[in-house]
């Protein structure tokens, strides 16, 4: 059993370490930066225009703030298939963080 905690305990302290690195990963200074990384990933460019003015309000373009922003435009998407693509293209931007 203590070693299930102990797995449990490494595995948040690992994800908590990793979306605090996201909180202060910057992709870019300037729109057409972001944009160009988002696309790269495979993020269309309406949803990225989308997520960036969204990232914008919170005043960076952090990594955690466009993974928020796409992942809240994917919670609107009508299809589950959308949604689950989109959300994996979301939170592959976090390896960016890492």
């Amino acid at each position: 059993m203590e070693r299930l905690v102990a797995k449990r305990d490494e595995r948040r302290d690992g994800f908590a370490k990793v979306i605090r690195k996201a909180m202060g990963t910057s992709l870019g200074d300037k729109v057409d930066e972001v944009l160009k990384v988002l696309s790269q990933r495979g993020i269309t460019r309406a949803v990225s225009k989308e997520a960036l003015e969204s990232a914008q309000r919170s005043g960076r373009f952090t990594v955690f703030s466009l993974v928020d922003a796409l992942t809240r435009i994917s919670g609107r998407m009508k299809f589950a298939g959308e949604r689950t693509d989109a959300d994996a293209k979301a939170s592959a931007l976090l390896a960016l963080a890492v």
